[in-house]
């Protein structure tokens, strides 16, 4: 096998198993979310949301980067067969990480008190934020290794299964918000223990040598400009439900927060994706591969494209049924979700842009990005809620992700000499077309019966065209390859009906 059809077929594997892990993972979080909607008093779910997402966003600036500087040093040290120092290094970038993340942790706790009726909330979450920091790290370090199963079984699903399980037994027990949030912190607790394990039995070959300082600088210099760009990120993604806040209580904020949350499902395969590809591009673009890199950014963008469409489709369509899974109260997002989806959908079609920014070396530019989509969200946001209420706030982000993409598609291409786009996109027309038909005419057929009935019909109509059509939308090689697979299973079944 040529190293060119090893390599796309290690993205094609490690993306399908990613994908297999974040629908669990998905389906923890959204477990965790129809659980908090239907038990919890009105108000509570956002209140619960805006907490959680304040630690989060917090936890990515207070890593220091040292996350994805695990991910790159490792690639590149993997790729050049120098790996003696990589255990000693990553060892110091999670010290790093957890003595910064410690000290925004109880920076955080102290200024609760500015977010009001939040502050209480927030206070406690902030206890995450080491836990959260540590576990990225060595998720990053394994990933660096091209190996994406501890960031499934760690991140994506065993810290959603043990906050359900937490808060589910705590609720029980008659706790609410503030036990619902400590459940959270002790997932994360839980995540940081078993990422550490996992990367310590993955680096036992490497050899001992200590990192040299010089090393250990190097991260730090790559980290610097990391550590706000990966905070203002995570806000291009909040910031508008924090606007909000300030302006909605209750079941607009509940509804909205549901909205948010559901939109970021379609995140789902370019998430895996980039996962999978962010050592690729930190190794193929230190080595000088540039074709190599674009010719595996134009089909990686595309096939998270293909692959998220019958989802954007059934989504869209069925927005109202799907925030009735949430609580029926929730149905007053429905216009919110469906402009919040055209906004992730454009994130999707520019795929791992930012990514290849960030392995490519160019953190500061990064950091220029994100400061400049976090004020453009934020500025966007507070006059269009103002006017619009909860559909301003969504057109606000919507287009906030839209325009800093853009800006990053024209950075690549001018920075790196990379773009990802083919004319094979072209053919994708057919199946989502006919597969957008399907999906309106099921859920027009059974907009009068119960809201599961309608969005199981509407979901399996969308995806079963979808599917049926997309081997037309496919080239020669990616159709042949793909029967393959298809194949055995079919094989498999048809043995084990006559067994």
């Amino acid at each position: 096998m040529s190293s060119r059809a090893s390599e796309e077929r290690t993205l094609l594997a490690g993306t399908a198993a990613n994908v297999l892990g974040l629908v669990a993972g998905v389906a923890a979080v959204f477990g965790i979310q129809i659980l908090l909607g239907r038990t919890l008093l009105p108000g509570a779910f956002g209140l619960v949301t805006v907490a959680v997402q304040a630690a989060f966003v917090a936890s990515a600036g207070s890593r220091f980067g040292m996350d994805m500087a695990a991910v790159r040093v490792v690639a590149i040290g993997r790729g050049a067969r120098a790996a003696d120092h990589l255990r000693s290094l990553v060892e110091r970038c999670a010290l790093v990480a957890l003595g910064a993340s410690a000290l925004v942790a109880v920076l955080l706790a102290a200024t609760s008190p500015l977010f009001g009726q939040y502050g209480r909330v927030v206070a406690l979450a902030a206890v995450s934020l080491p836990f959260l920091a540590v576990a990225n790290v060595y998720l990053g370090a394994t990933r660096g290794l091209g190996q994406m199963r501890q960031t499934l079984y760690v991140f994506w699903i065993g810290q959603p299964l043990v906050w359900i399980a937490v808060a589910g037994a705590a609720i029980a027990a008659g706790g609410r918000t503030d036990a619902v949030i400590l459940a959270y912190d002790a997932s994360w607790l839980v995540a940081a223990f078993a990422a550490r394990a996992l990367w310590r039995r993955e680096a036992r070959p490497f050899g001992g040598r200590p990192a040299t300082r010089e090393e250990v600088r190097a991260a730090l210099r790559y980290g610097l400009p990391r550590a706000p760009a990966a905070l203002l990120a995570q806000s291009v993604f909040w910031a508008d439900l924090w606007v909000l806040a300030a302006f909605e209580h209750g079941t607009p904020l509940d509804a909205y927060a549901a909205a948010a949350r559901v939109s970021q499902v379609l995140l789902l395969f370019l998430t895996s994706l980039n996962l999978v590809f962010s050592p690729f591009a930190a190794d193929l673009h230190a080595r000088g591969e540039r074709q190599r890199l674009d010719e595996l950014f134009k089909r990686s963008t595309r096939w998270a494209l293909a692959a998220t469409l019958p989802l954007l489709i059934v989504l869209f369509v069925a927005a109202d049924d799907v925030l009735h899974a949430f609580s029926a109260r929730f149905e007053t997002g429905e216009e919110a979700l469906r402009i919040l989806l055209v906004g992730q959908a454009a994130n999707v079609a520019t795929g791992s842009v930012g990514f290849i920014l960030i392995m490519a070396g160019f953190t500061g530019l990064d950091l220029i990005d994100n400061l400049v989509g976090t004020a453009l969200l934020v500025a966007l946001a507070a006059a269009l809620t103002a006017a619009f209420g909860i559909e301003g706030t969504a057109a606000a982000a919507a287009l906030s992700i839209a325009a800093l993409n853009t800006v990053r598609l024209v950075q690549v291409r001018r920075r790196i000499g990379v773009q990802p786009y083919e004319r094979a996109y072209v053919r994708l027309v057919l199946p989502t077309g006919a597969s957008a038909l399907a999906a309106i005419g099921a859920h027009a057929a059974l907009s009068e019966q119960a809201w599961w009935i309608s969005l199981a019909a509407t979901s399996v109509c969308g995806v079963a065209v979808y599917a049926a059509l997309l081997p037309l939308a496919l080239p020669a090689t990616e159709r042949a390859a793909l029967a393959a697979p298809v194949g055995r299973i079919a094989r498999r079944l048809r043995l084990a009906a006559f067994q």
